[in-house]
């Protein structure tokens, strides 16, 4: 779920997984990219100020840096963090929450084999495999396969790598920097990490490790010491009396404990868990609404996913929760430009698939690339895409029944983000680490706590209908609705306002979502069928994976695709 992109591909609060953000954002009047990778700047009088250059530019050798002793101190300063963590900043989704521990044995089987560092059994001879998307699973089965020996060809349809692994740049000055795409690492996902310390990259904690947040509900605003509930008394918020005495931190408890117990103590096995399949034909909304659960407590623990399946949450809670999130220092689309590195002869960026077709012994494919058609034909295919574009891409011949169901009906949340840029960051001078939490089915981040410069970046991270809303919208629109909201979490905003972007994964040409979330009923009906091969065609994406939204799961499909043709299951 995320984190996605998500997708992951986390909420506004230091030490803490956020479920299904980690995939976890530009509107229809302007696109999110010049047929590609383009975002605006709006300046204060809302006119744009500029156009970044292709982040092409950036896929080099400067990504690859060394791993030192910063590294093992910031871990050594994080590790201590984690373990006192606690209290309403880190309980907002406190049933997301696990130990390590628990979150890894869960997940244990499904890494066996799979971390770096050793080539895929090659079976017979080399195969010519073309793989669709030079995202991160793209790119990880890209790199295992050439590492067997096989020729491999990535068609990729925009003119850089990562797909929702994105980070921007060129919108900003000095060097400052964003993500609109996956913005966190847990600490549990090891093959995830396997990948960041093959490349020699960085690491920083994602929150930062000082500083005060800010709780905004209704209008009323207090600055929270990390690690402490808001006071309720002086916030006008709809809980009932129960709910009021556990406060927010206590509602995770008081209403989803049970079910993270139940699922924790099951063995680990492939999710969908059959002794769990009635909780994947309710919504997690309908099973709050049945405990009773206010309309508040229900905002504040579903954060607009009330819609999702209650085993899509659970499933979430006890795998991907941990008490450490991380982020690659400089930008974390530097891990997939590392990897698209050591793929450059490889790669074909401006392909824009448009039918495919197989036989019993090849894999066809049609594509136009700078006006021009082209076909490719090969021994088997990897498509990564995610199935919201996949779906309007001619295949012949069709789908199987539950393949094609499941291509129609995958979902992928619709993921805005709107970013404004300050000449200071004031709030830091007051004790706030630009960290808030909101009423609204958002969060909101500060990315440049640890980077160098005075100039800030306070960011919004909007999801499912308000982001769908804020997709509808002009930039300018969106801007001055943010700005609106930034204005009420750090008075003094606009009178410190330089320039603001947006992004919208929803009208990304070639994303058309930001991470899979599963409905109800759909464990049944589509889950199972997202990974499964058709003849010669296997998938990966983050959607294909235990760990959708999330780039670990994108890395686990990539190689898990990846290894099966070089089984010979191709």
């Amino acid at each position: 779920m995320g984190n996605p992109f998500g997708a992951g591909l986390g909420h506004a609060v230091p030490v803490v997984t956020i479920c299904r953000s980690a995939l976890r954002g530009s509107h229809k009047p302007t696109p999110p990219c010049r047929n590609l990778d383009e975002s605006r700047l709006y300046a204060a009088t809302g006119k744009g100020i500029g156009e970044p250059p292709e982040l092409r530019d950036h896929a080099t050798s400067t990504y690859v840096i060394s791993v030192g002793a910063k590294r093992s101190n910031t871990a050594q300063v994080i590790d201590q963090r984690a373990d006192n963590s606690g209290g309403f900043l880190m309980d907002r989704r406190q049933f997301l929450q696990l130990s390590s521990m628990a979150a890894l044995s869960l997940y244990t089987s499904p890494l066996r084999g799979l971390q770096t560092g050793g080539s895929p059994a090659r079976q017979g001879p080399a195969k010519k495999v073309m793989i669709l998307g030079a995202g991160i699973s793209g790119l990880a089965a890209g790199l295992e396969l050439l590492q067997a020996g096989h020729d491999v060809t990535i068609l990729e349809a925009q003119l850089r790598p990562g797909g929702r692994v994105y980070t921007l740049r060129a919108p900003f000055s000095d060097g400052l920097y964003a993500e609109a795409g996956a913005g966190r690492i847990p600490i549990t996902h090891t093959l995830t990490l396997d990948y960041v310390k093959r490349f020699k990259l960085e690491l920083d904690p994602f929150f930062p490790q000082s500083g005060a947040d800010v709780f905004l509900w209704r209008g009323q605003r207090q600055v929270v010491p990390h690690g402490h509930d808001p006071d309720l008394t002086h916030l006008n918020v709809n809980l009932t009396t129960e709910e009021r005495a556990v406060g927010f931190g206590g509602l995770a408890k008081k209403y989803l404990g049970p079910l993270q117990d139940k699922a924790r103590a099951l063995p680990a096995e492939a999710w969908p868990l059959p002794s769990l399949a009635a909780w994947g034909n309710i919504s997690l909304g309908d099973y709050l609404r049945q405990q009773r659960a206010s309309p508040d407590a229900i905002l504040y623990l579903s954060q607009g996913f009330e819609s999702d399946s209650l085993l899509d949450f659970v499933h979430d809670s006890v795998s991907h929760s941990v008490p450490m999130l991380w982020k690659i220092r400089g930008g974390n689309d530097r891990l997939p430009h590392a990897m698209a590195d050591a793929l450059r002869d490889n790669i074909r960026y401006g392909a824009v698939v448009e039918r495919i077709a197989q036989t019993p012994t090849n894999v066809e494919v049609t594509y136009t690339n700078a006006g021009s058609h082209h076909r490719l034909l090969a021994d088997g295919m990897i498509c990564t895409l995610p199935f919201t574009v996949l779906r309007d891409i001619e295949v012949r011949p069709q789908w199987s029944t539950n393949k094609a169901f499941a291509i129609q009906n995958a979902y992928l949340s619709p993921v805005t983000r709107a970013y404004a840029q300050t000449k200071t960051r004031f709030w830091e001078a007051d004790g706030r680490n630009g960290f808030a939490t909101v009423d609204q089915p958002m969060e909101v981040w500060s990315p440049t706590y640890n980077q160098p410069g005075k100039r800030g970046i306070v960011m919004s991270y909007t999801y499912e209908d308000l982001a769908r809303e804020y997709s509808s919208m002009s930039e300018e629109a969106q801007v001055q609705r943010s700005l609106d909201l930034f204005e009420q979490i750090h008075p003094g905003m606009r009178d410190n306002f330089e320039g603001a972007t947006t992004w919208s994964w929803l009208n990304h040409p070639f994303s058309k979502g930001a991470f899979m979330v599963t409905k109800p009923g759909q464990f049944r009906t589509v889950v199972p069928y997202l990974a499964t091969p058709e003849g010669r065609i296997h998938f990966a994406g983050e959607h294909a994976s235990p760990w959708s939204g999330w780039i670990q799961g994108a890395l686990h499909s990539g190689v898990r695709a990846a290894r099966e043709i070089a089984r010979g299951t191709a």
